[in-house]
């Protein structure tokens, strides 16, 4: 019974003896409490080592300031070897005209209008014709210069033709003709045909039927074969013909009947209304010409002057210098 005792009371002391209970609770707590301190330092070192690898990474991952530029420099340096040697392929394996001739095969770039302005005398289908360009060719493939030169060869009175592209589609030319300043025969004696004469001394179009021939003639020159071989001999006759146009009344360009180029006399200028020839010489054209105008002023007022333009046989311009006589006929 004792035993019994002893071990009830044992067991029972297990659960009621006070220094037991009071070790078995407090034994309990001091578990859980270092069970979280040491979750709770587990978590800081864990975090203290997930921040020491971002910042040791972003510190990688940055480069520092010695090395940055100088690895910045030999990528550019390479970078711009590479671009040189490929633009030298390209050019020199033709890479450029490869590229024109696929422009030039797109359907987009292909001509559907040629428009000519600009024409007066000339024919603008003839134009169009003369440029060789045709309807559905590509507005690329277009020569200029070519174009120019045909046109001008086929169409005389063109003076220069100016191309432009209006993309995608159409091309333009734009007609400069000549502009008759006087006529002028061409060929030999007995044969010489008339051909207009521009301002330059020019000689662009032989005249036929129907055309405007009430402008001055310059004659005397029929053997000189071109432009060039006249050059020397129409300065006086061009600006004689520039002097006349300003249309003062005494001395209209519409009153020039002709302007000889003679040999021996020089320029010899002969009016509409009357026959008698007007001696100019050789040079100082302005200076006589102000003078002529002087003269005839009074030759068209012969009640106040005297002098009857009617008798005149001849005017020499040229006899001494500012000085002028007036030749009349015997009949006179």
């Amino acid at each position: 019974m004792s035993w019994h005792k002893n071990k009830l009371g044992k067991k029972s002391s297990r659960y009621t003896s006070t220094g037991q209970s009071k070790g078995g609770v407090d034994a309990g707590r001091g578990t859980f409490a270092q069970y979280g301190e040491k979750e709770t330092k587990q978590k800081r070192n864990l975090l203290k080592k997930l921040n020491l690898y971002w910042i040791r990474k972003k510190e990688r991952s940055q480069p520092t300031y010695q090395s940055a530029p100088e690895s910045t420099g030999w990528r550019k340096v390479l970078l711009v070897v590479a671009l040189i040697c490929a633009v030298g392929l390209f050019f020199k394996s033709g890479g450029l005209n490869l590229a024109g001739t696929l422009l030039e095969d797109l359907d987009y770039f292909r001509i559907t209008s040629i428009r000519v302005q600009g024409c007066v005398n000339s024919e603008r289908e003839q134009v169009r014709n003369a440029s060789g360009i045709k309807i559905s060719s590509s507005l690329l493939a277009v020569d200029e210069n070519g174009v120019s030169a045909s046109v001008k060869e086929q169409n005389p009175w063109v003076d220069t033709i100016h191309v432009s592209r209006q993309w995608p589609d159409t091309l333009v030319l734009q007609v400069s003709e000549y502009k008759p300043n006087a006529l002028i025969t061409i060929g030999s004696e007995g044969r010489a045909e008339l051909h207009y004469l521009d301002r330059s001394g020019k000689a662009f179009v032989k005249t036929t039927y129907g055309m405007d021939l009430d402008l001055p003639v310059v004659t005397g020159l029929e053997n000189r074969r071109s432009d060039d071989e006249r050059a020397d001999d129409l300065k006086d006759p061009l600006q004689f013909l520039r002097l006349v146009g300003a249309n003062n009344p005494n001395l209209p360009i519409q009153s020039v009947s002709e302007v000889h180029v003679d040999a021996e006399e020089g320029l010899i200028v002969y009016l509409v209304e009357h026959p008698f020839p007007i001696f100019f010489g050789d040079g100082e054209v302005r200076q006589k010409y102000v003078r002529l105008r002087k003269v005839l002023e009074m030759l068209y007022r012969p009640r106040r002057t005297g002098m009857d333009i009617g008798r005149v046989a001849y005017i020499r311009m040229d006899y001494l210098k500012d000085k002028v006589i007036v030749g009349y006929s015997e009949s006179g």
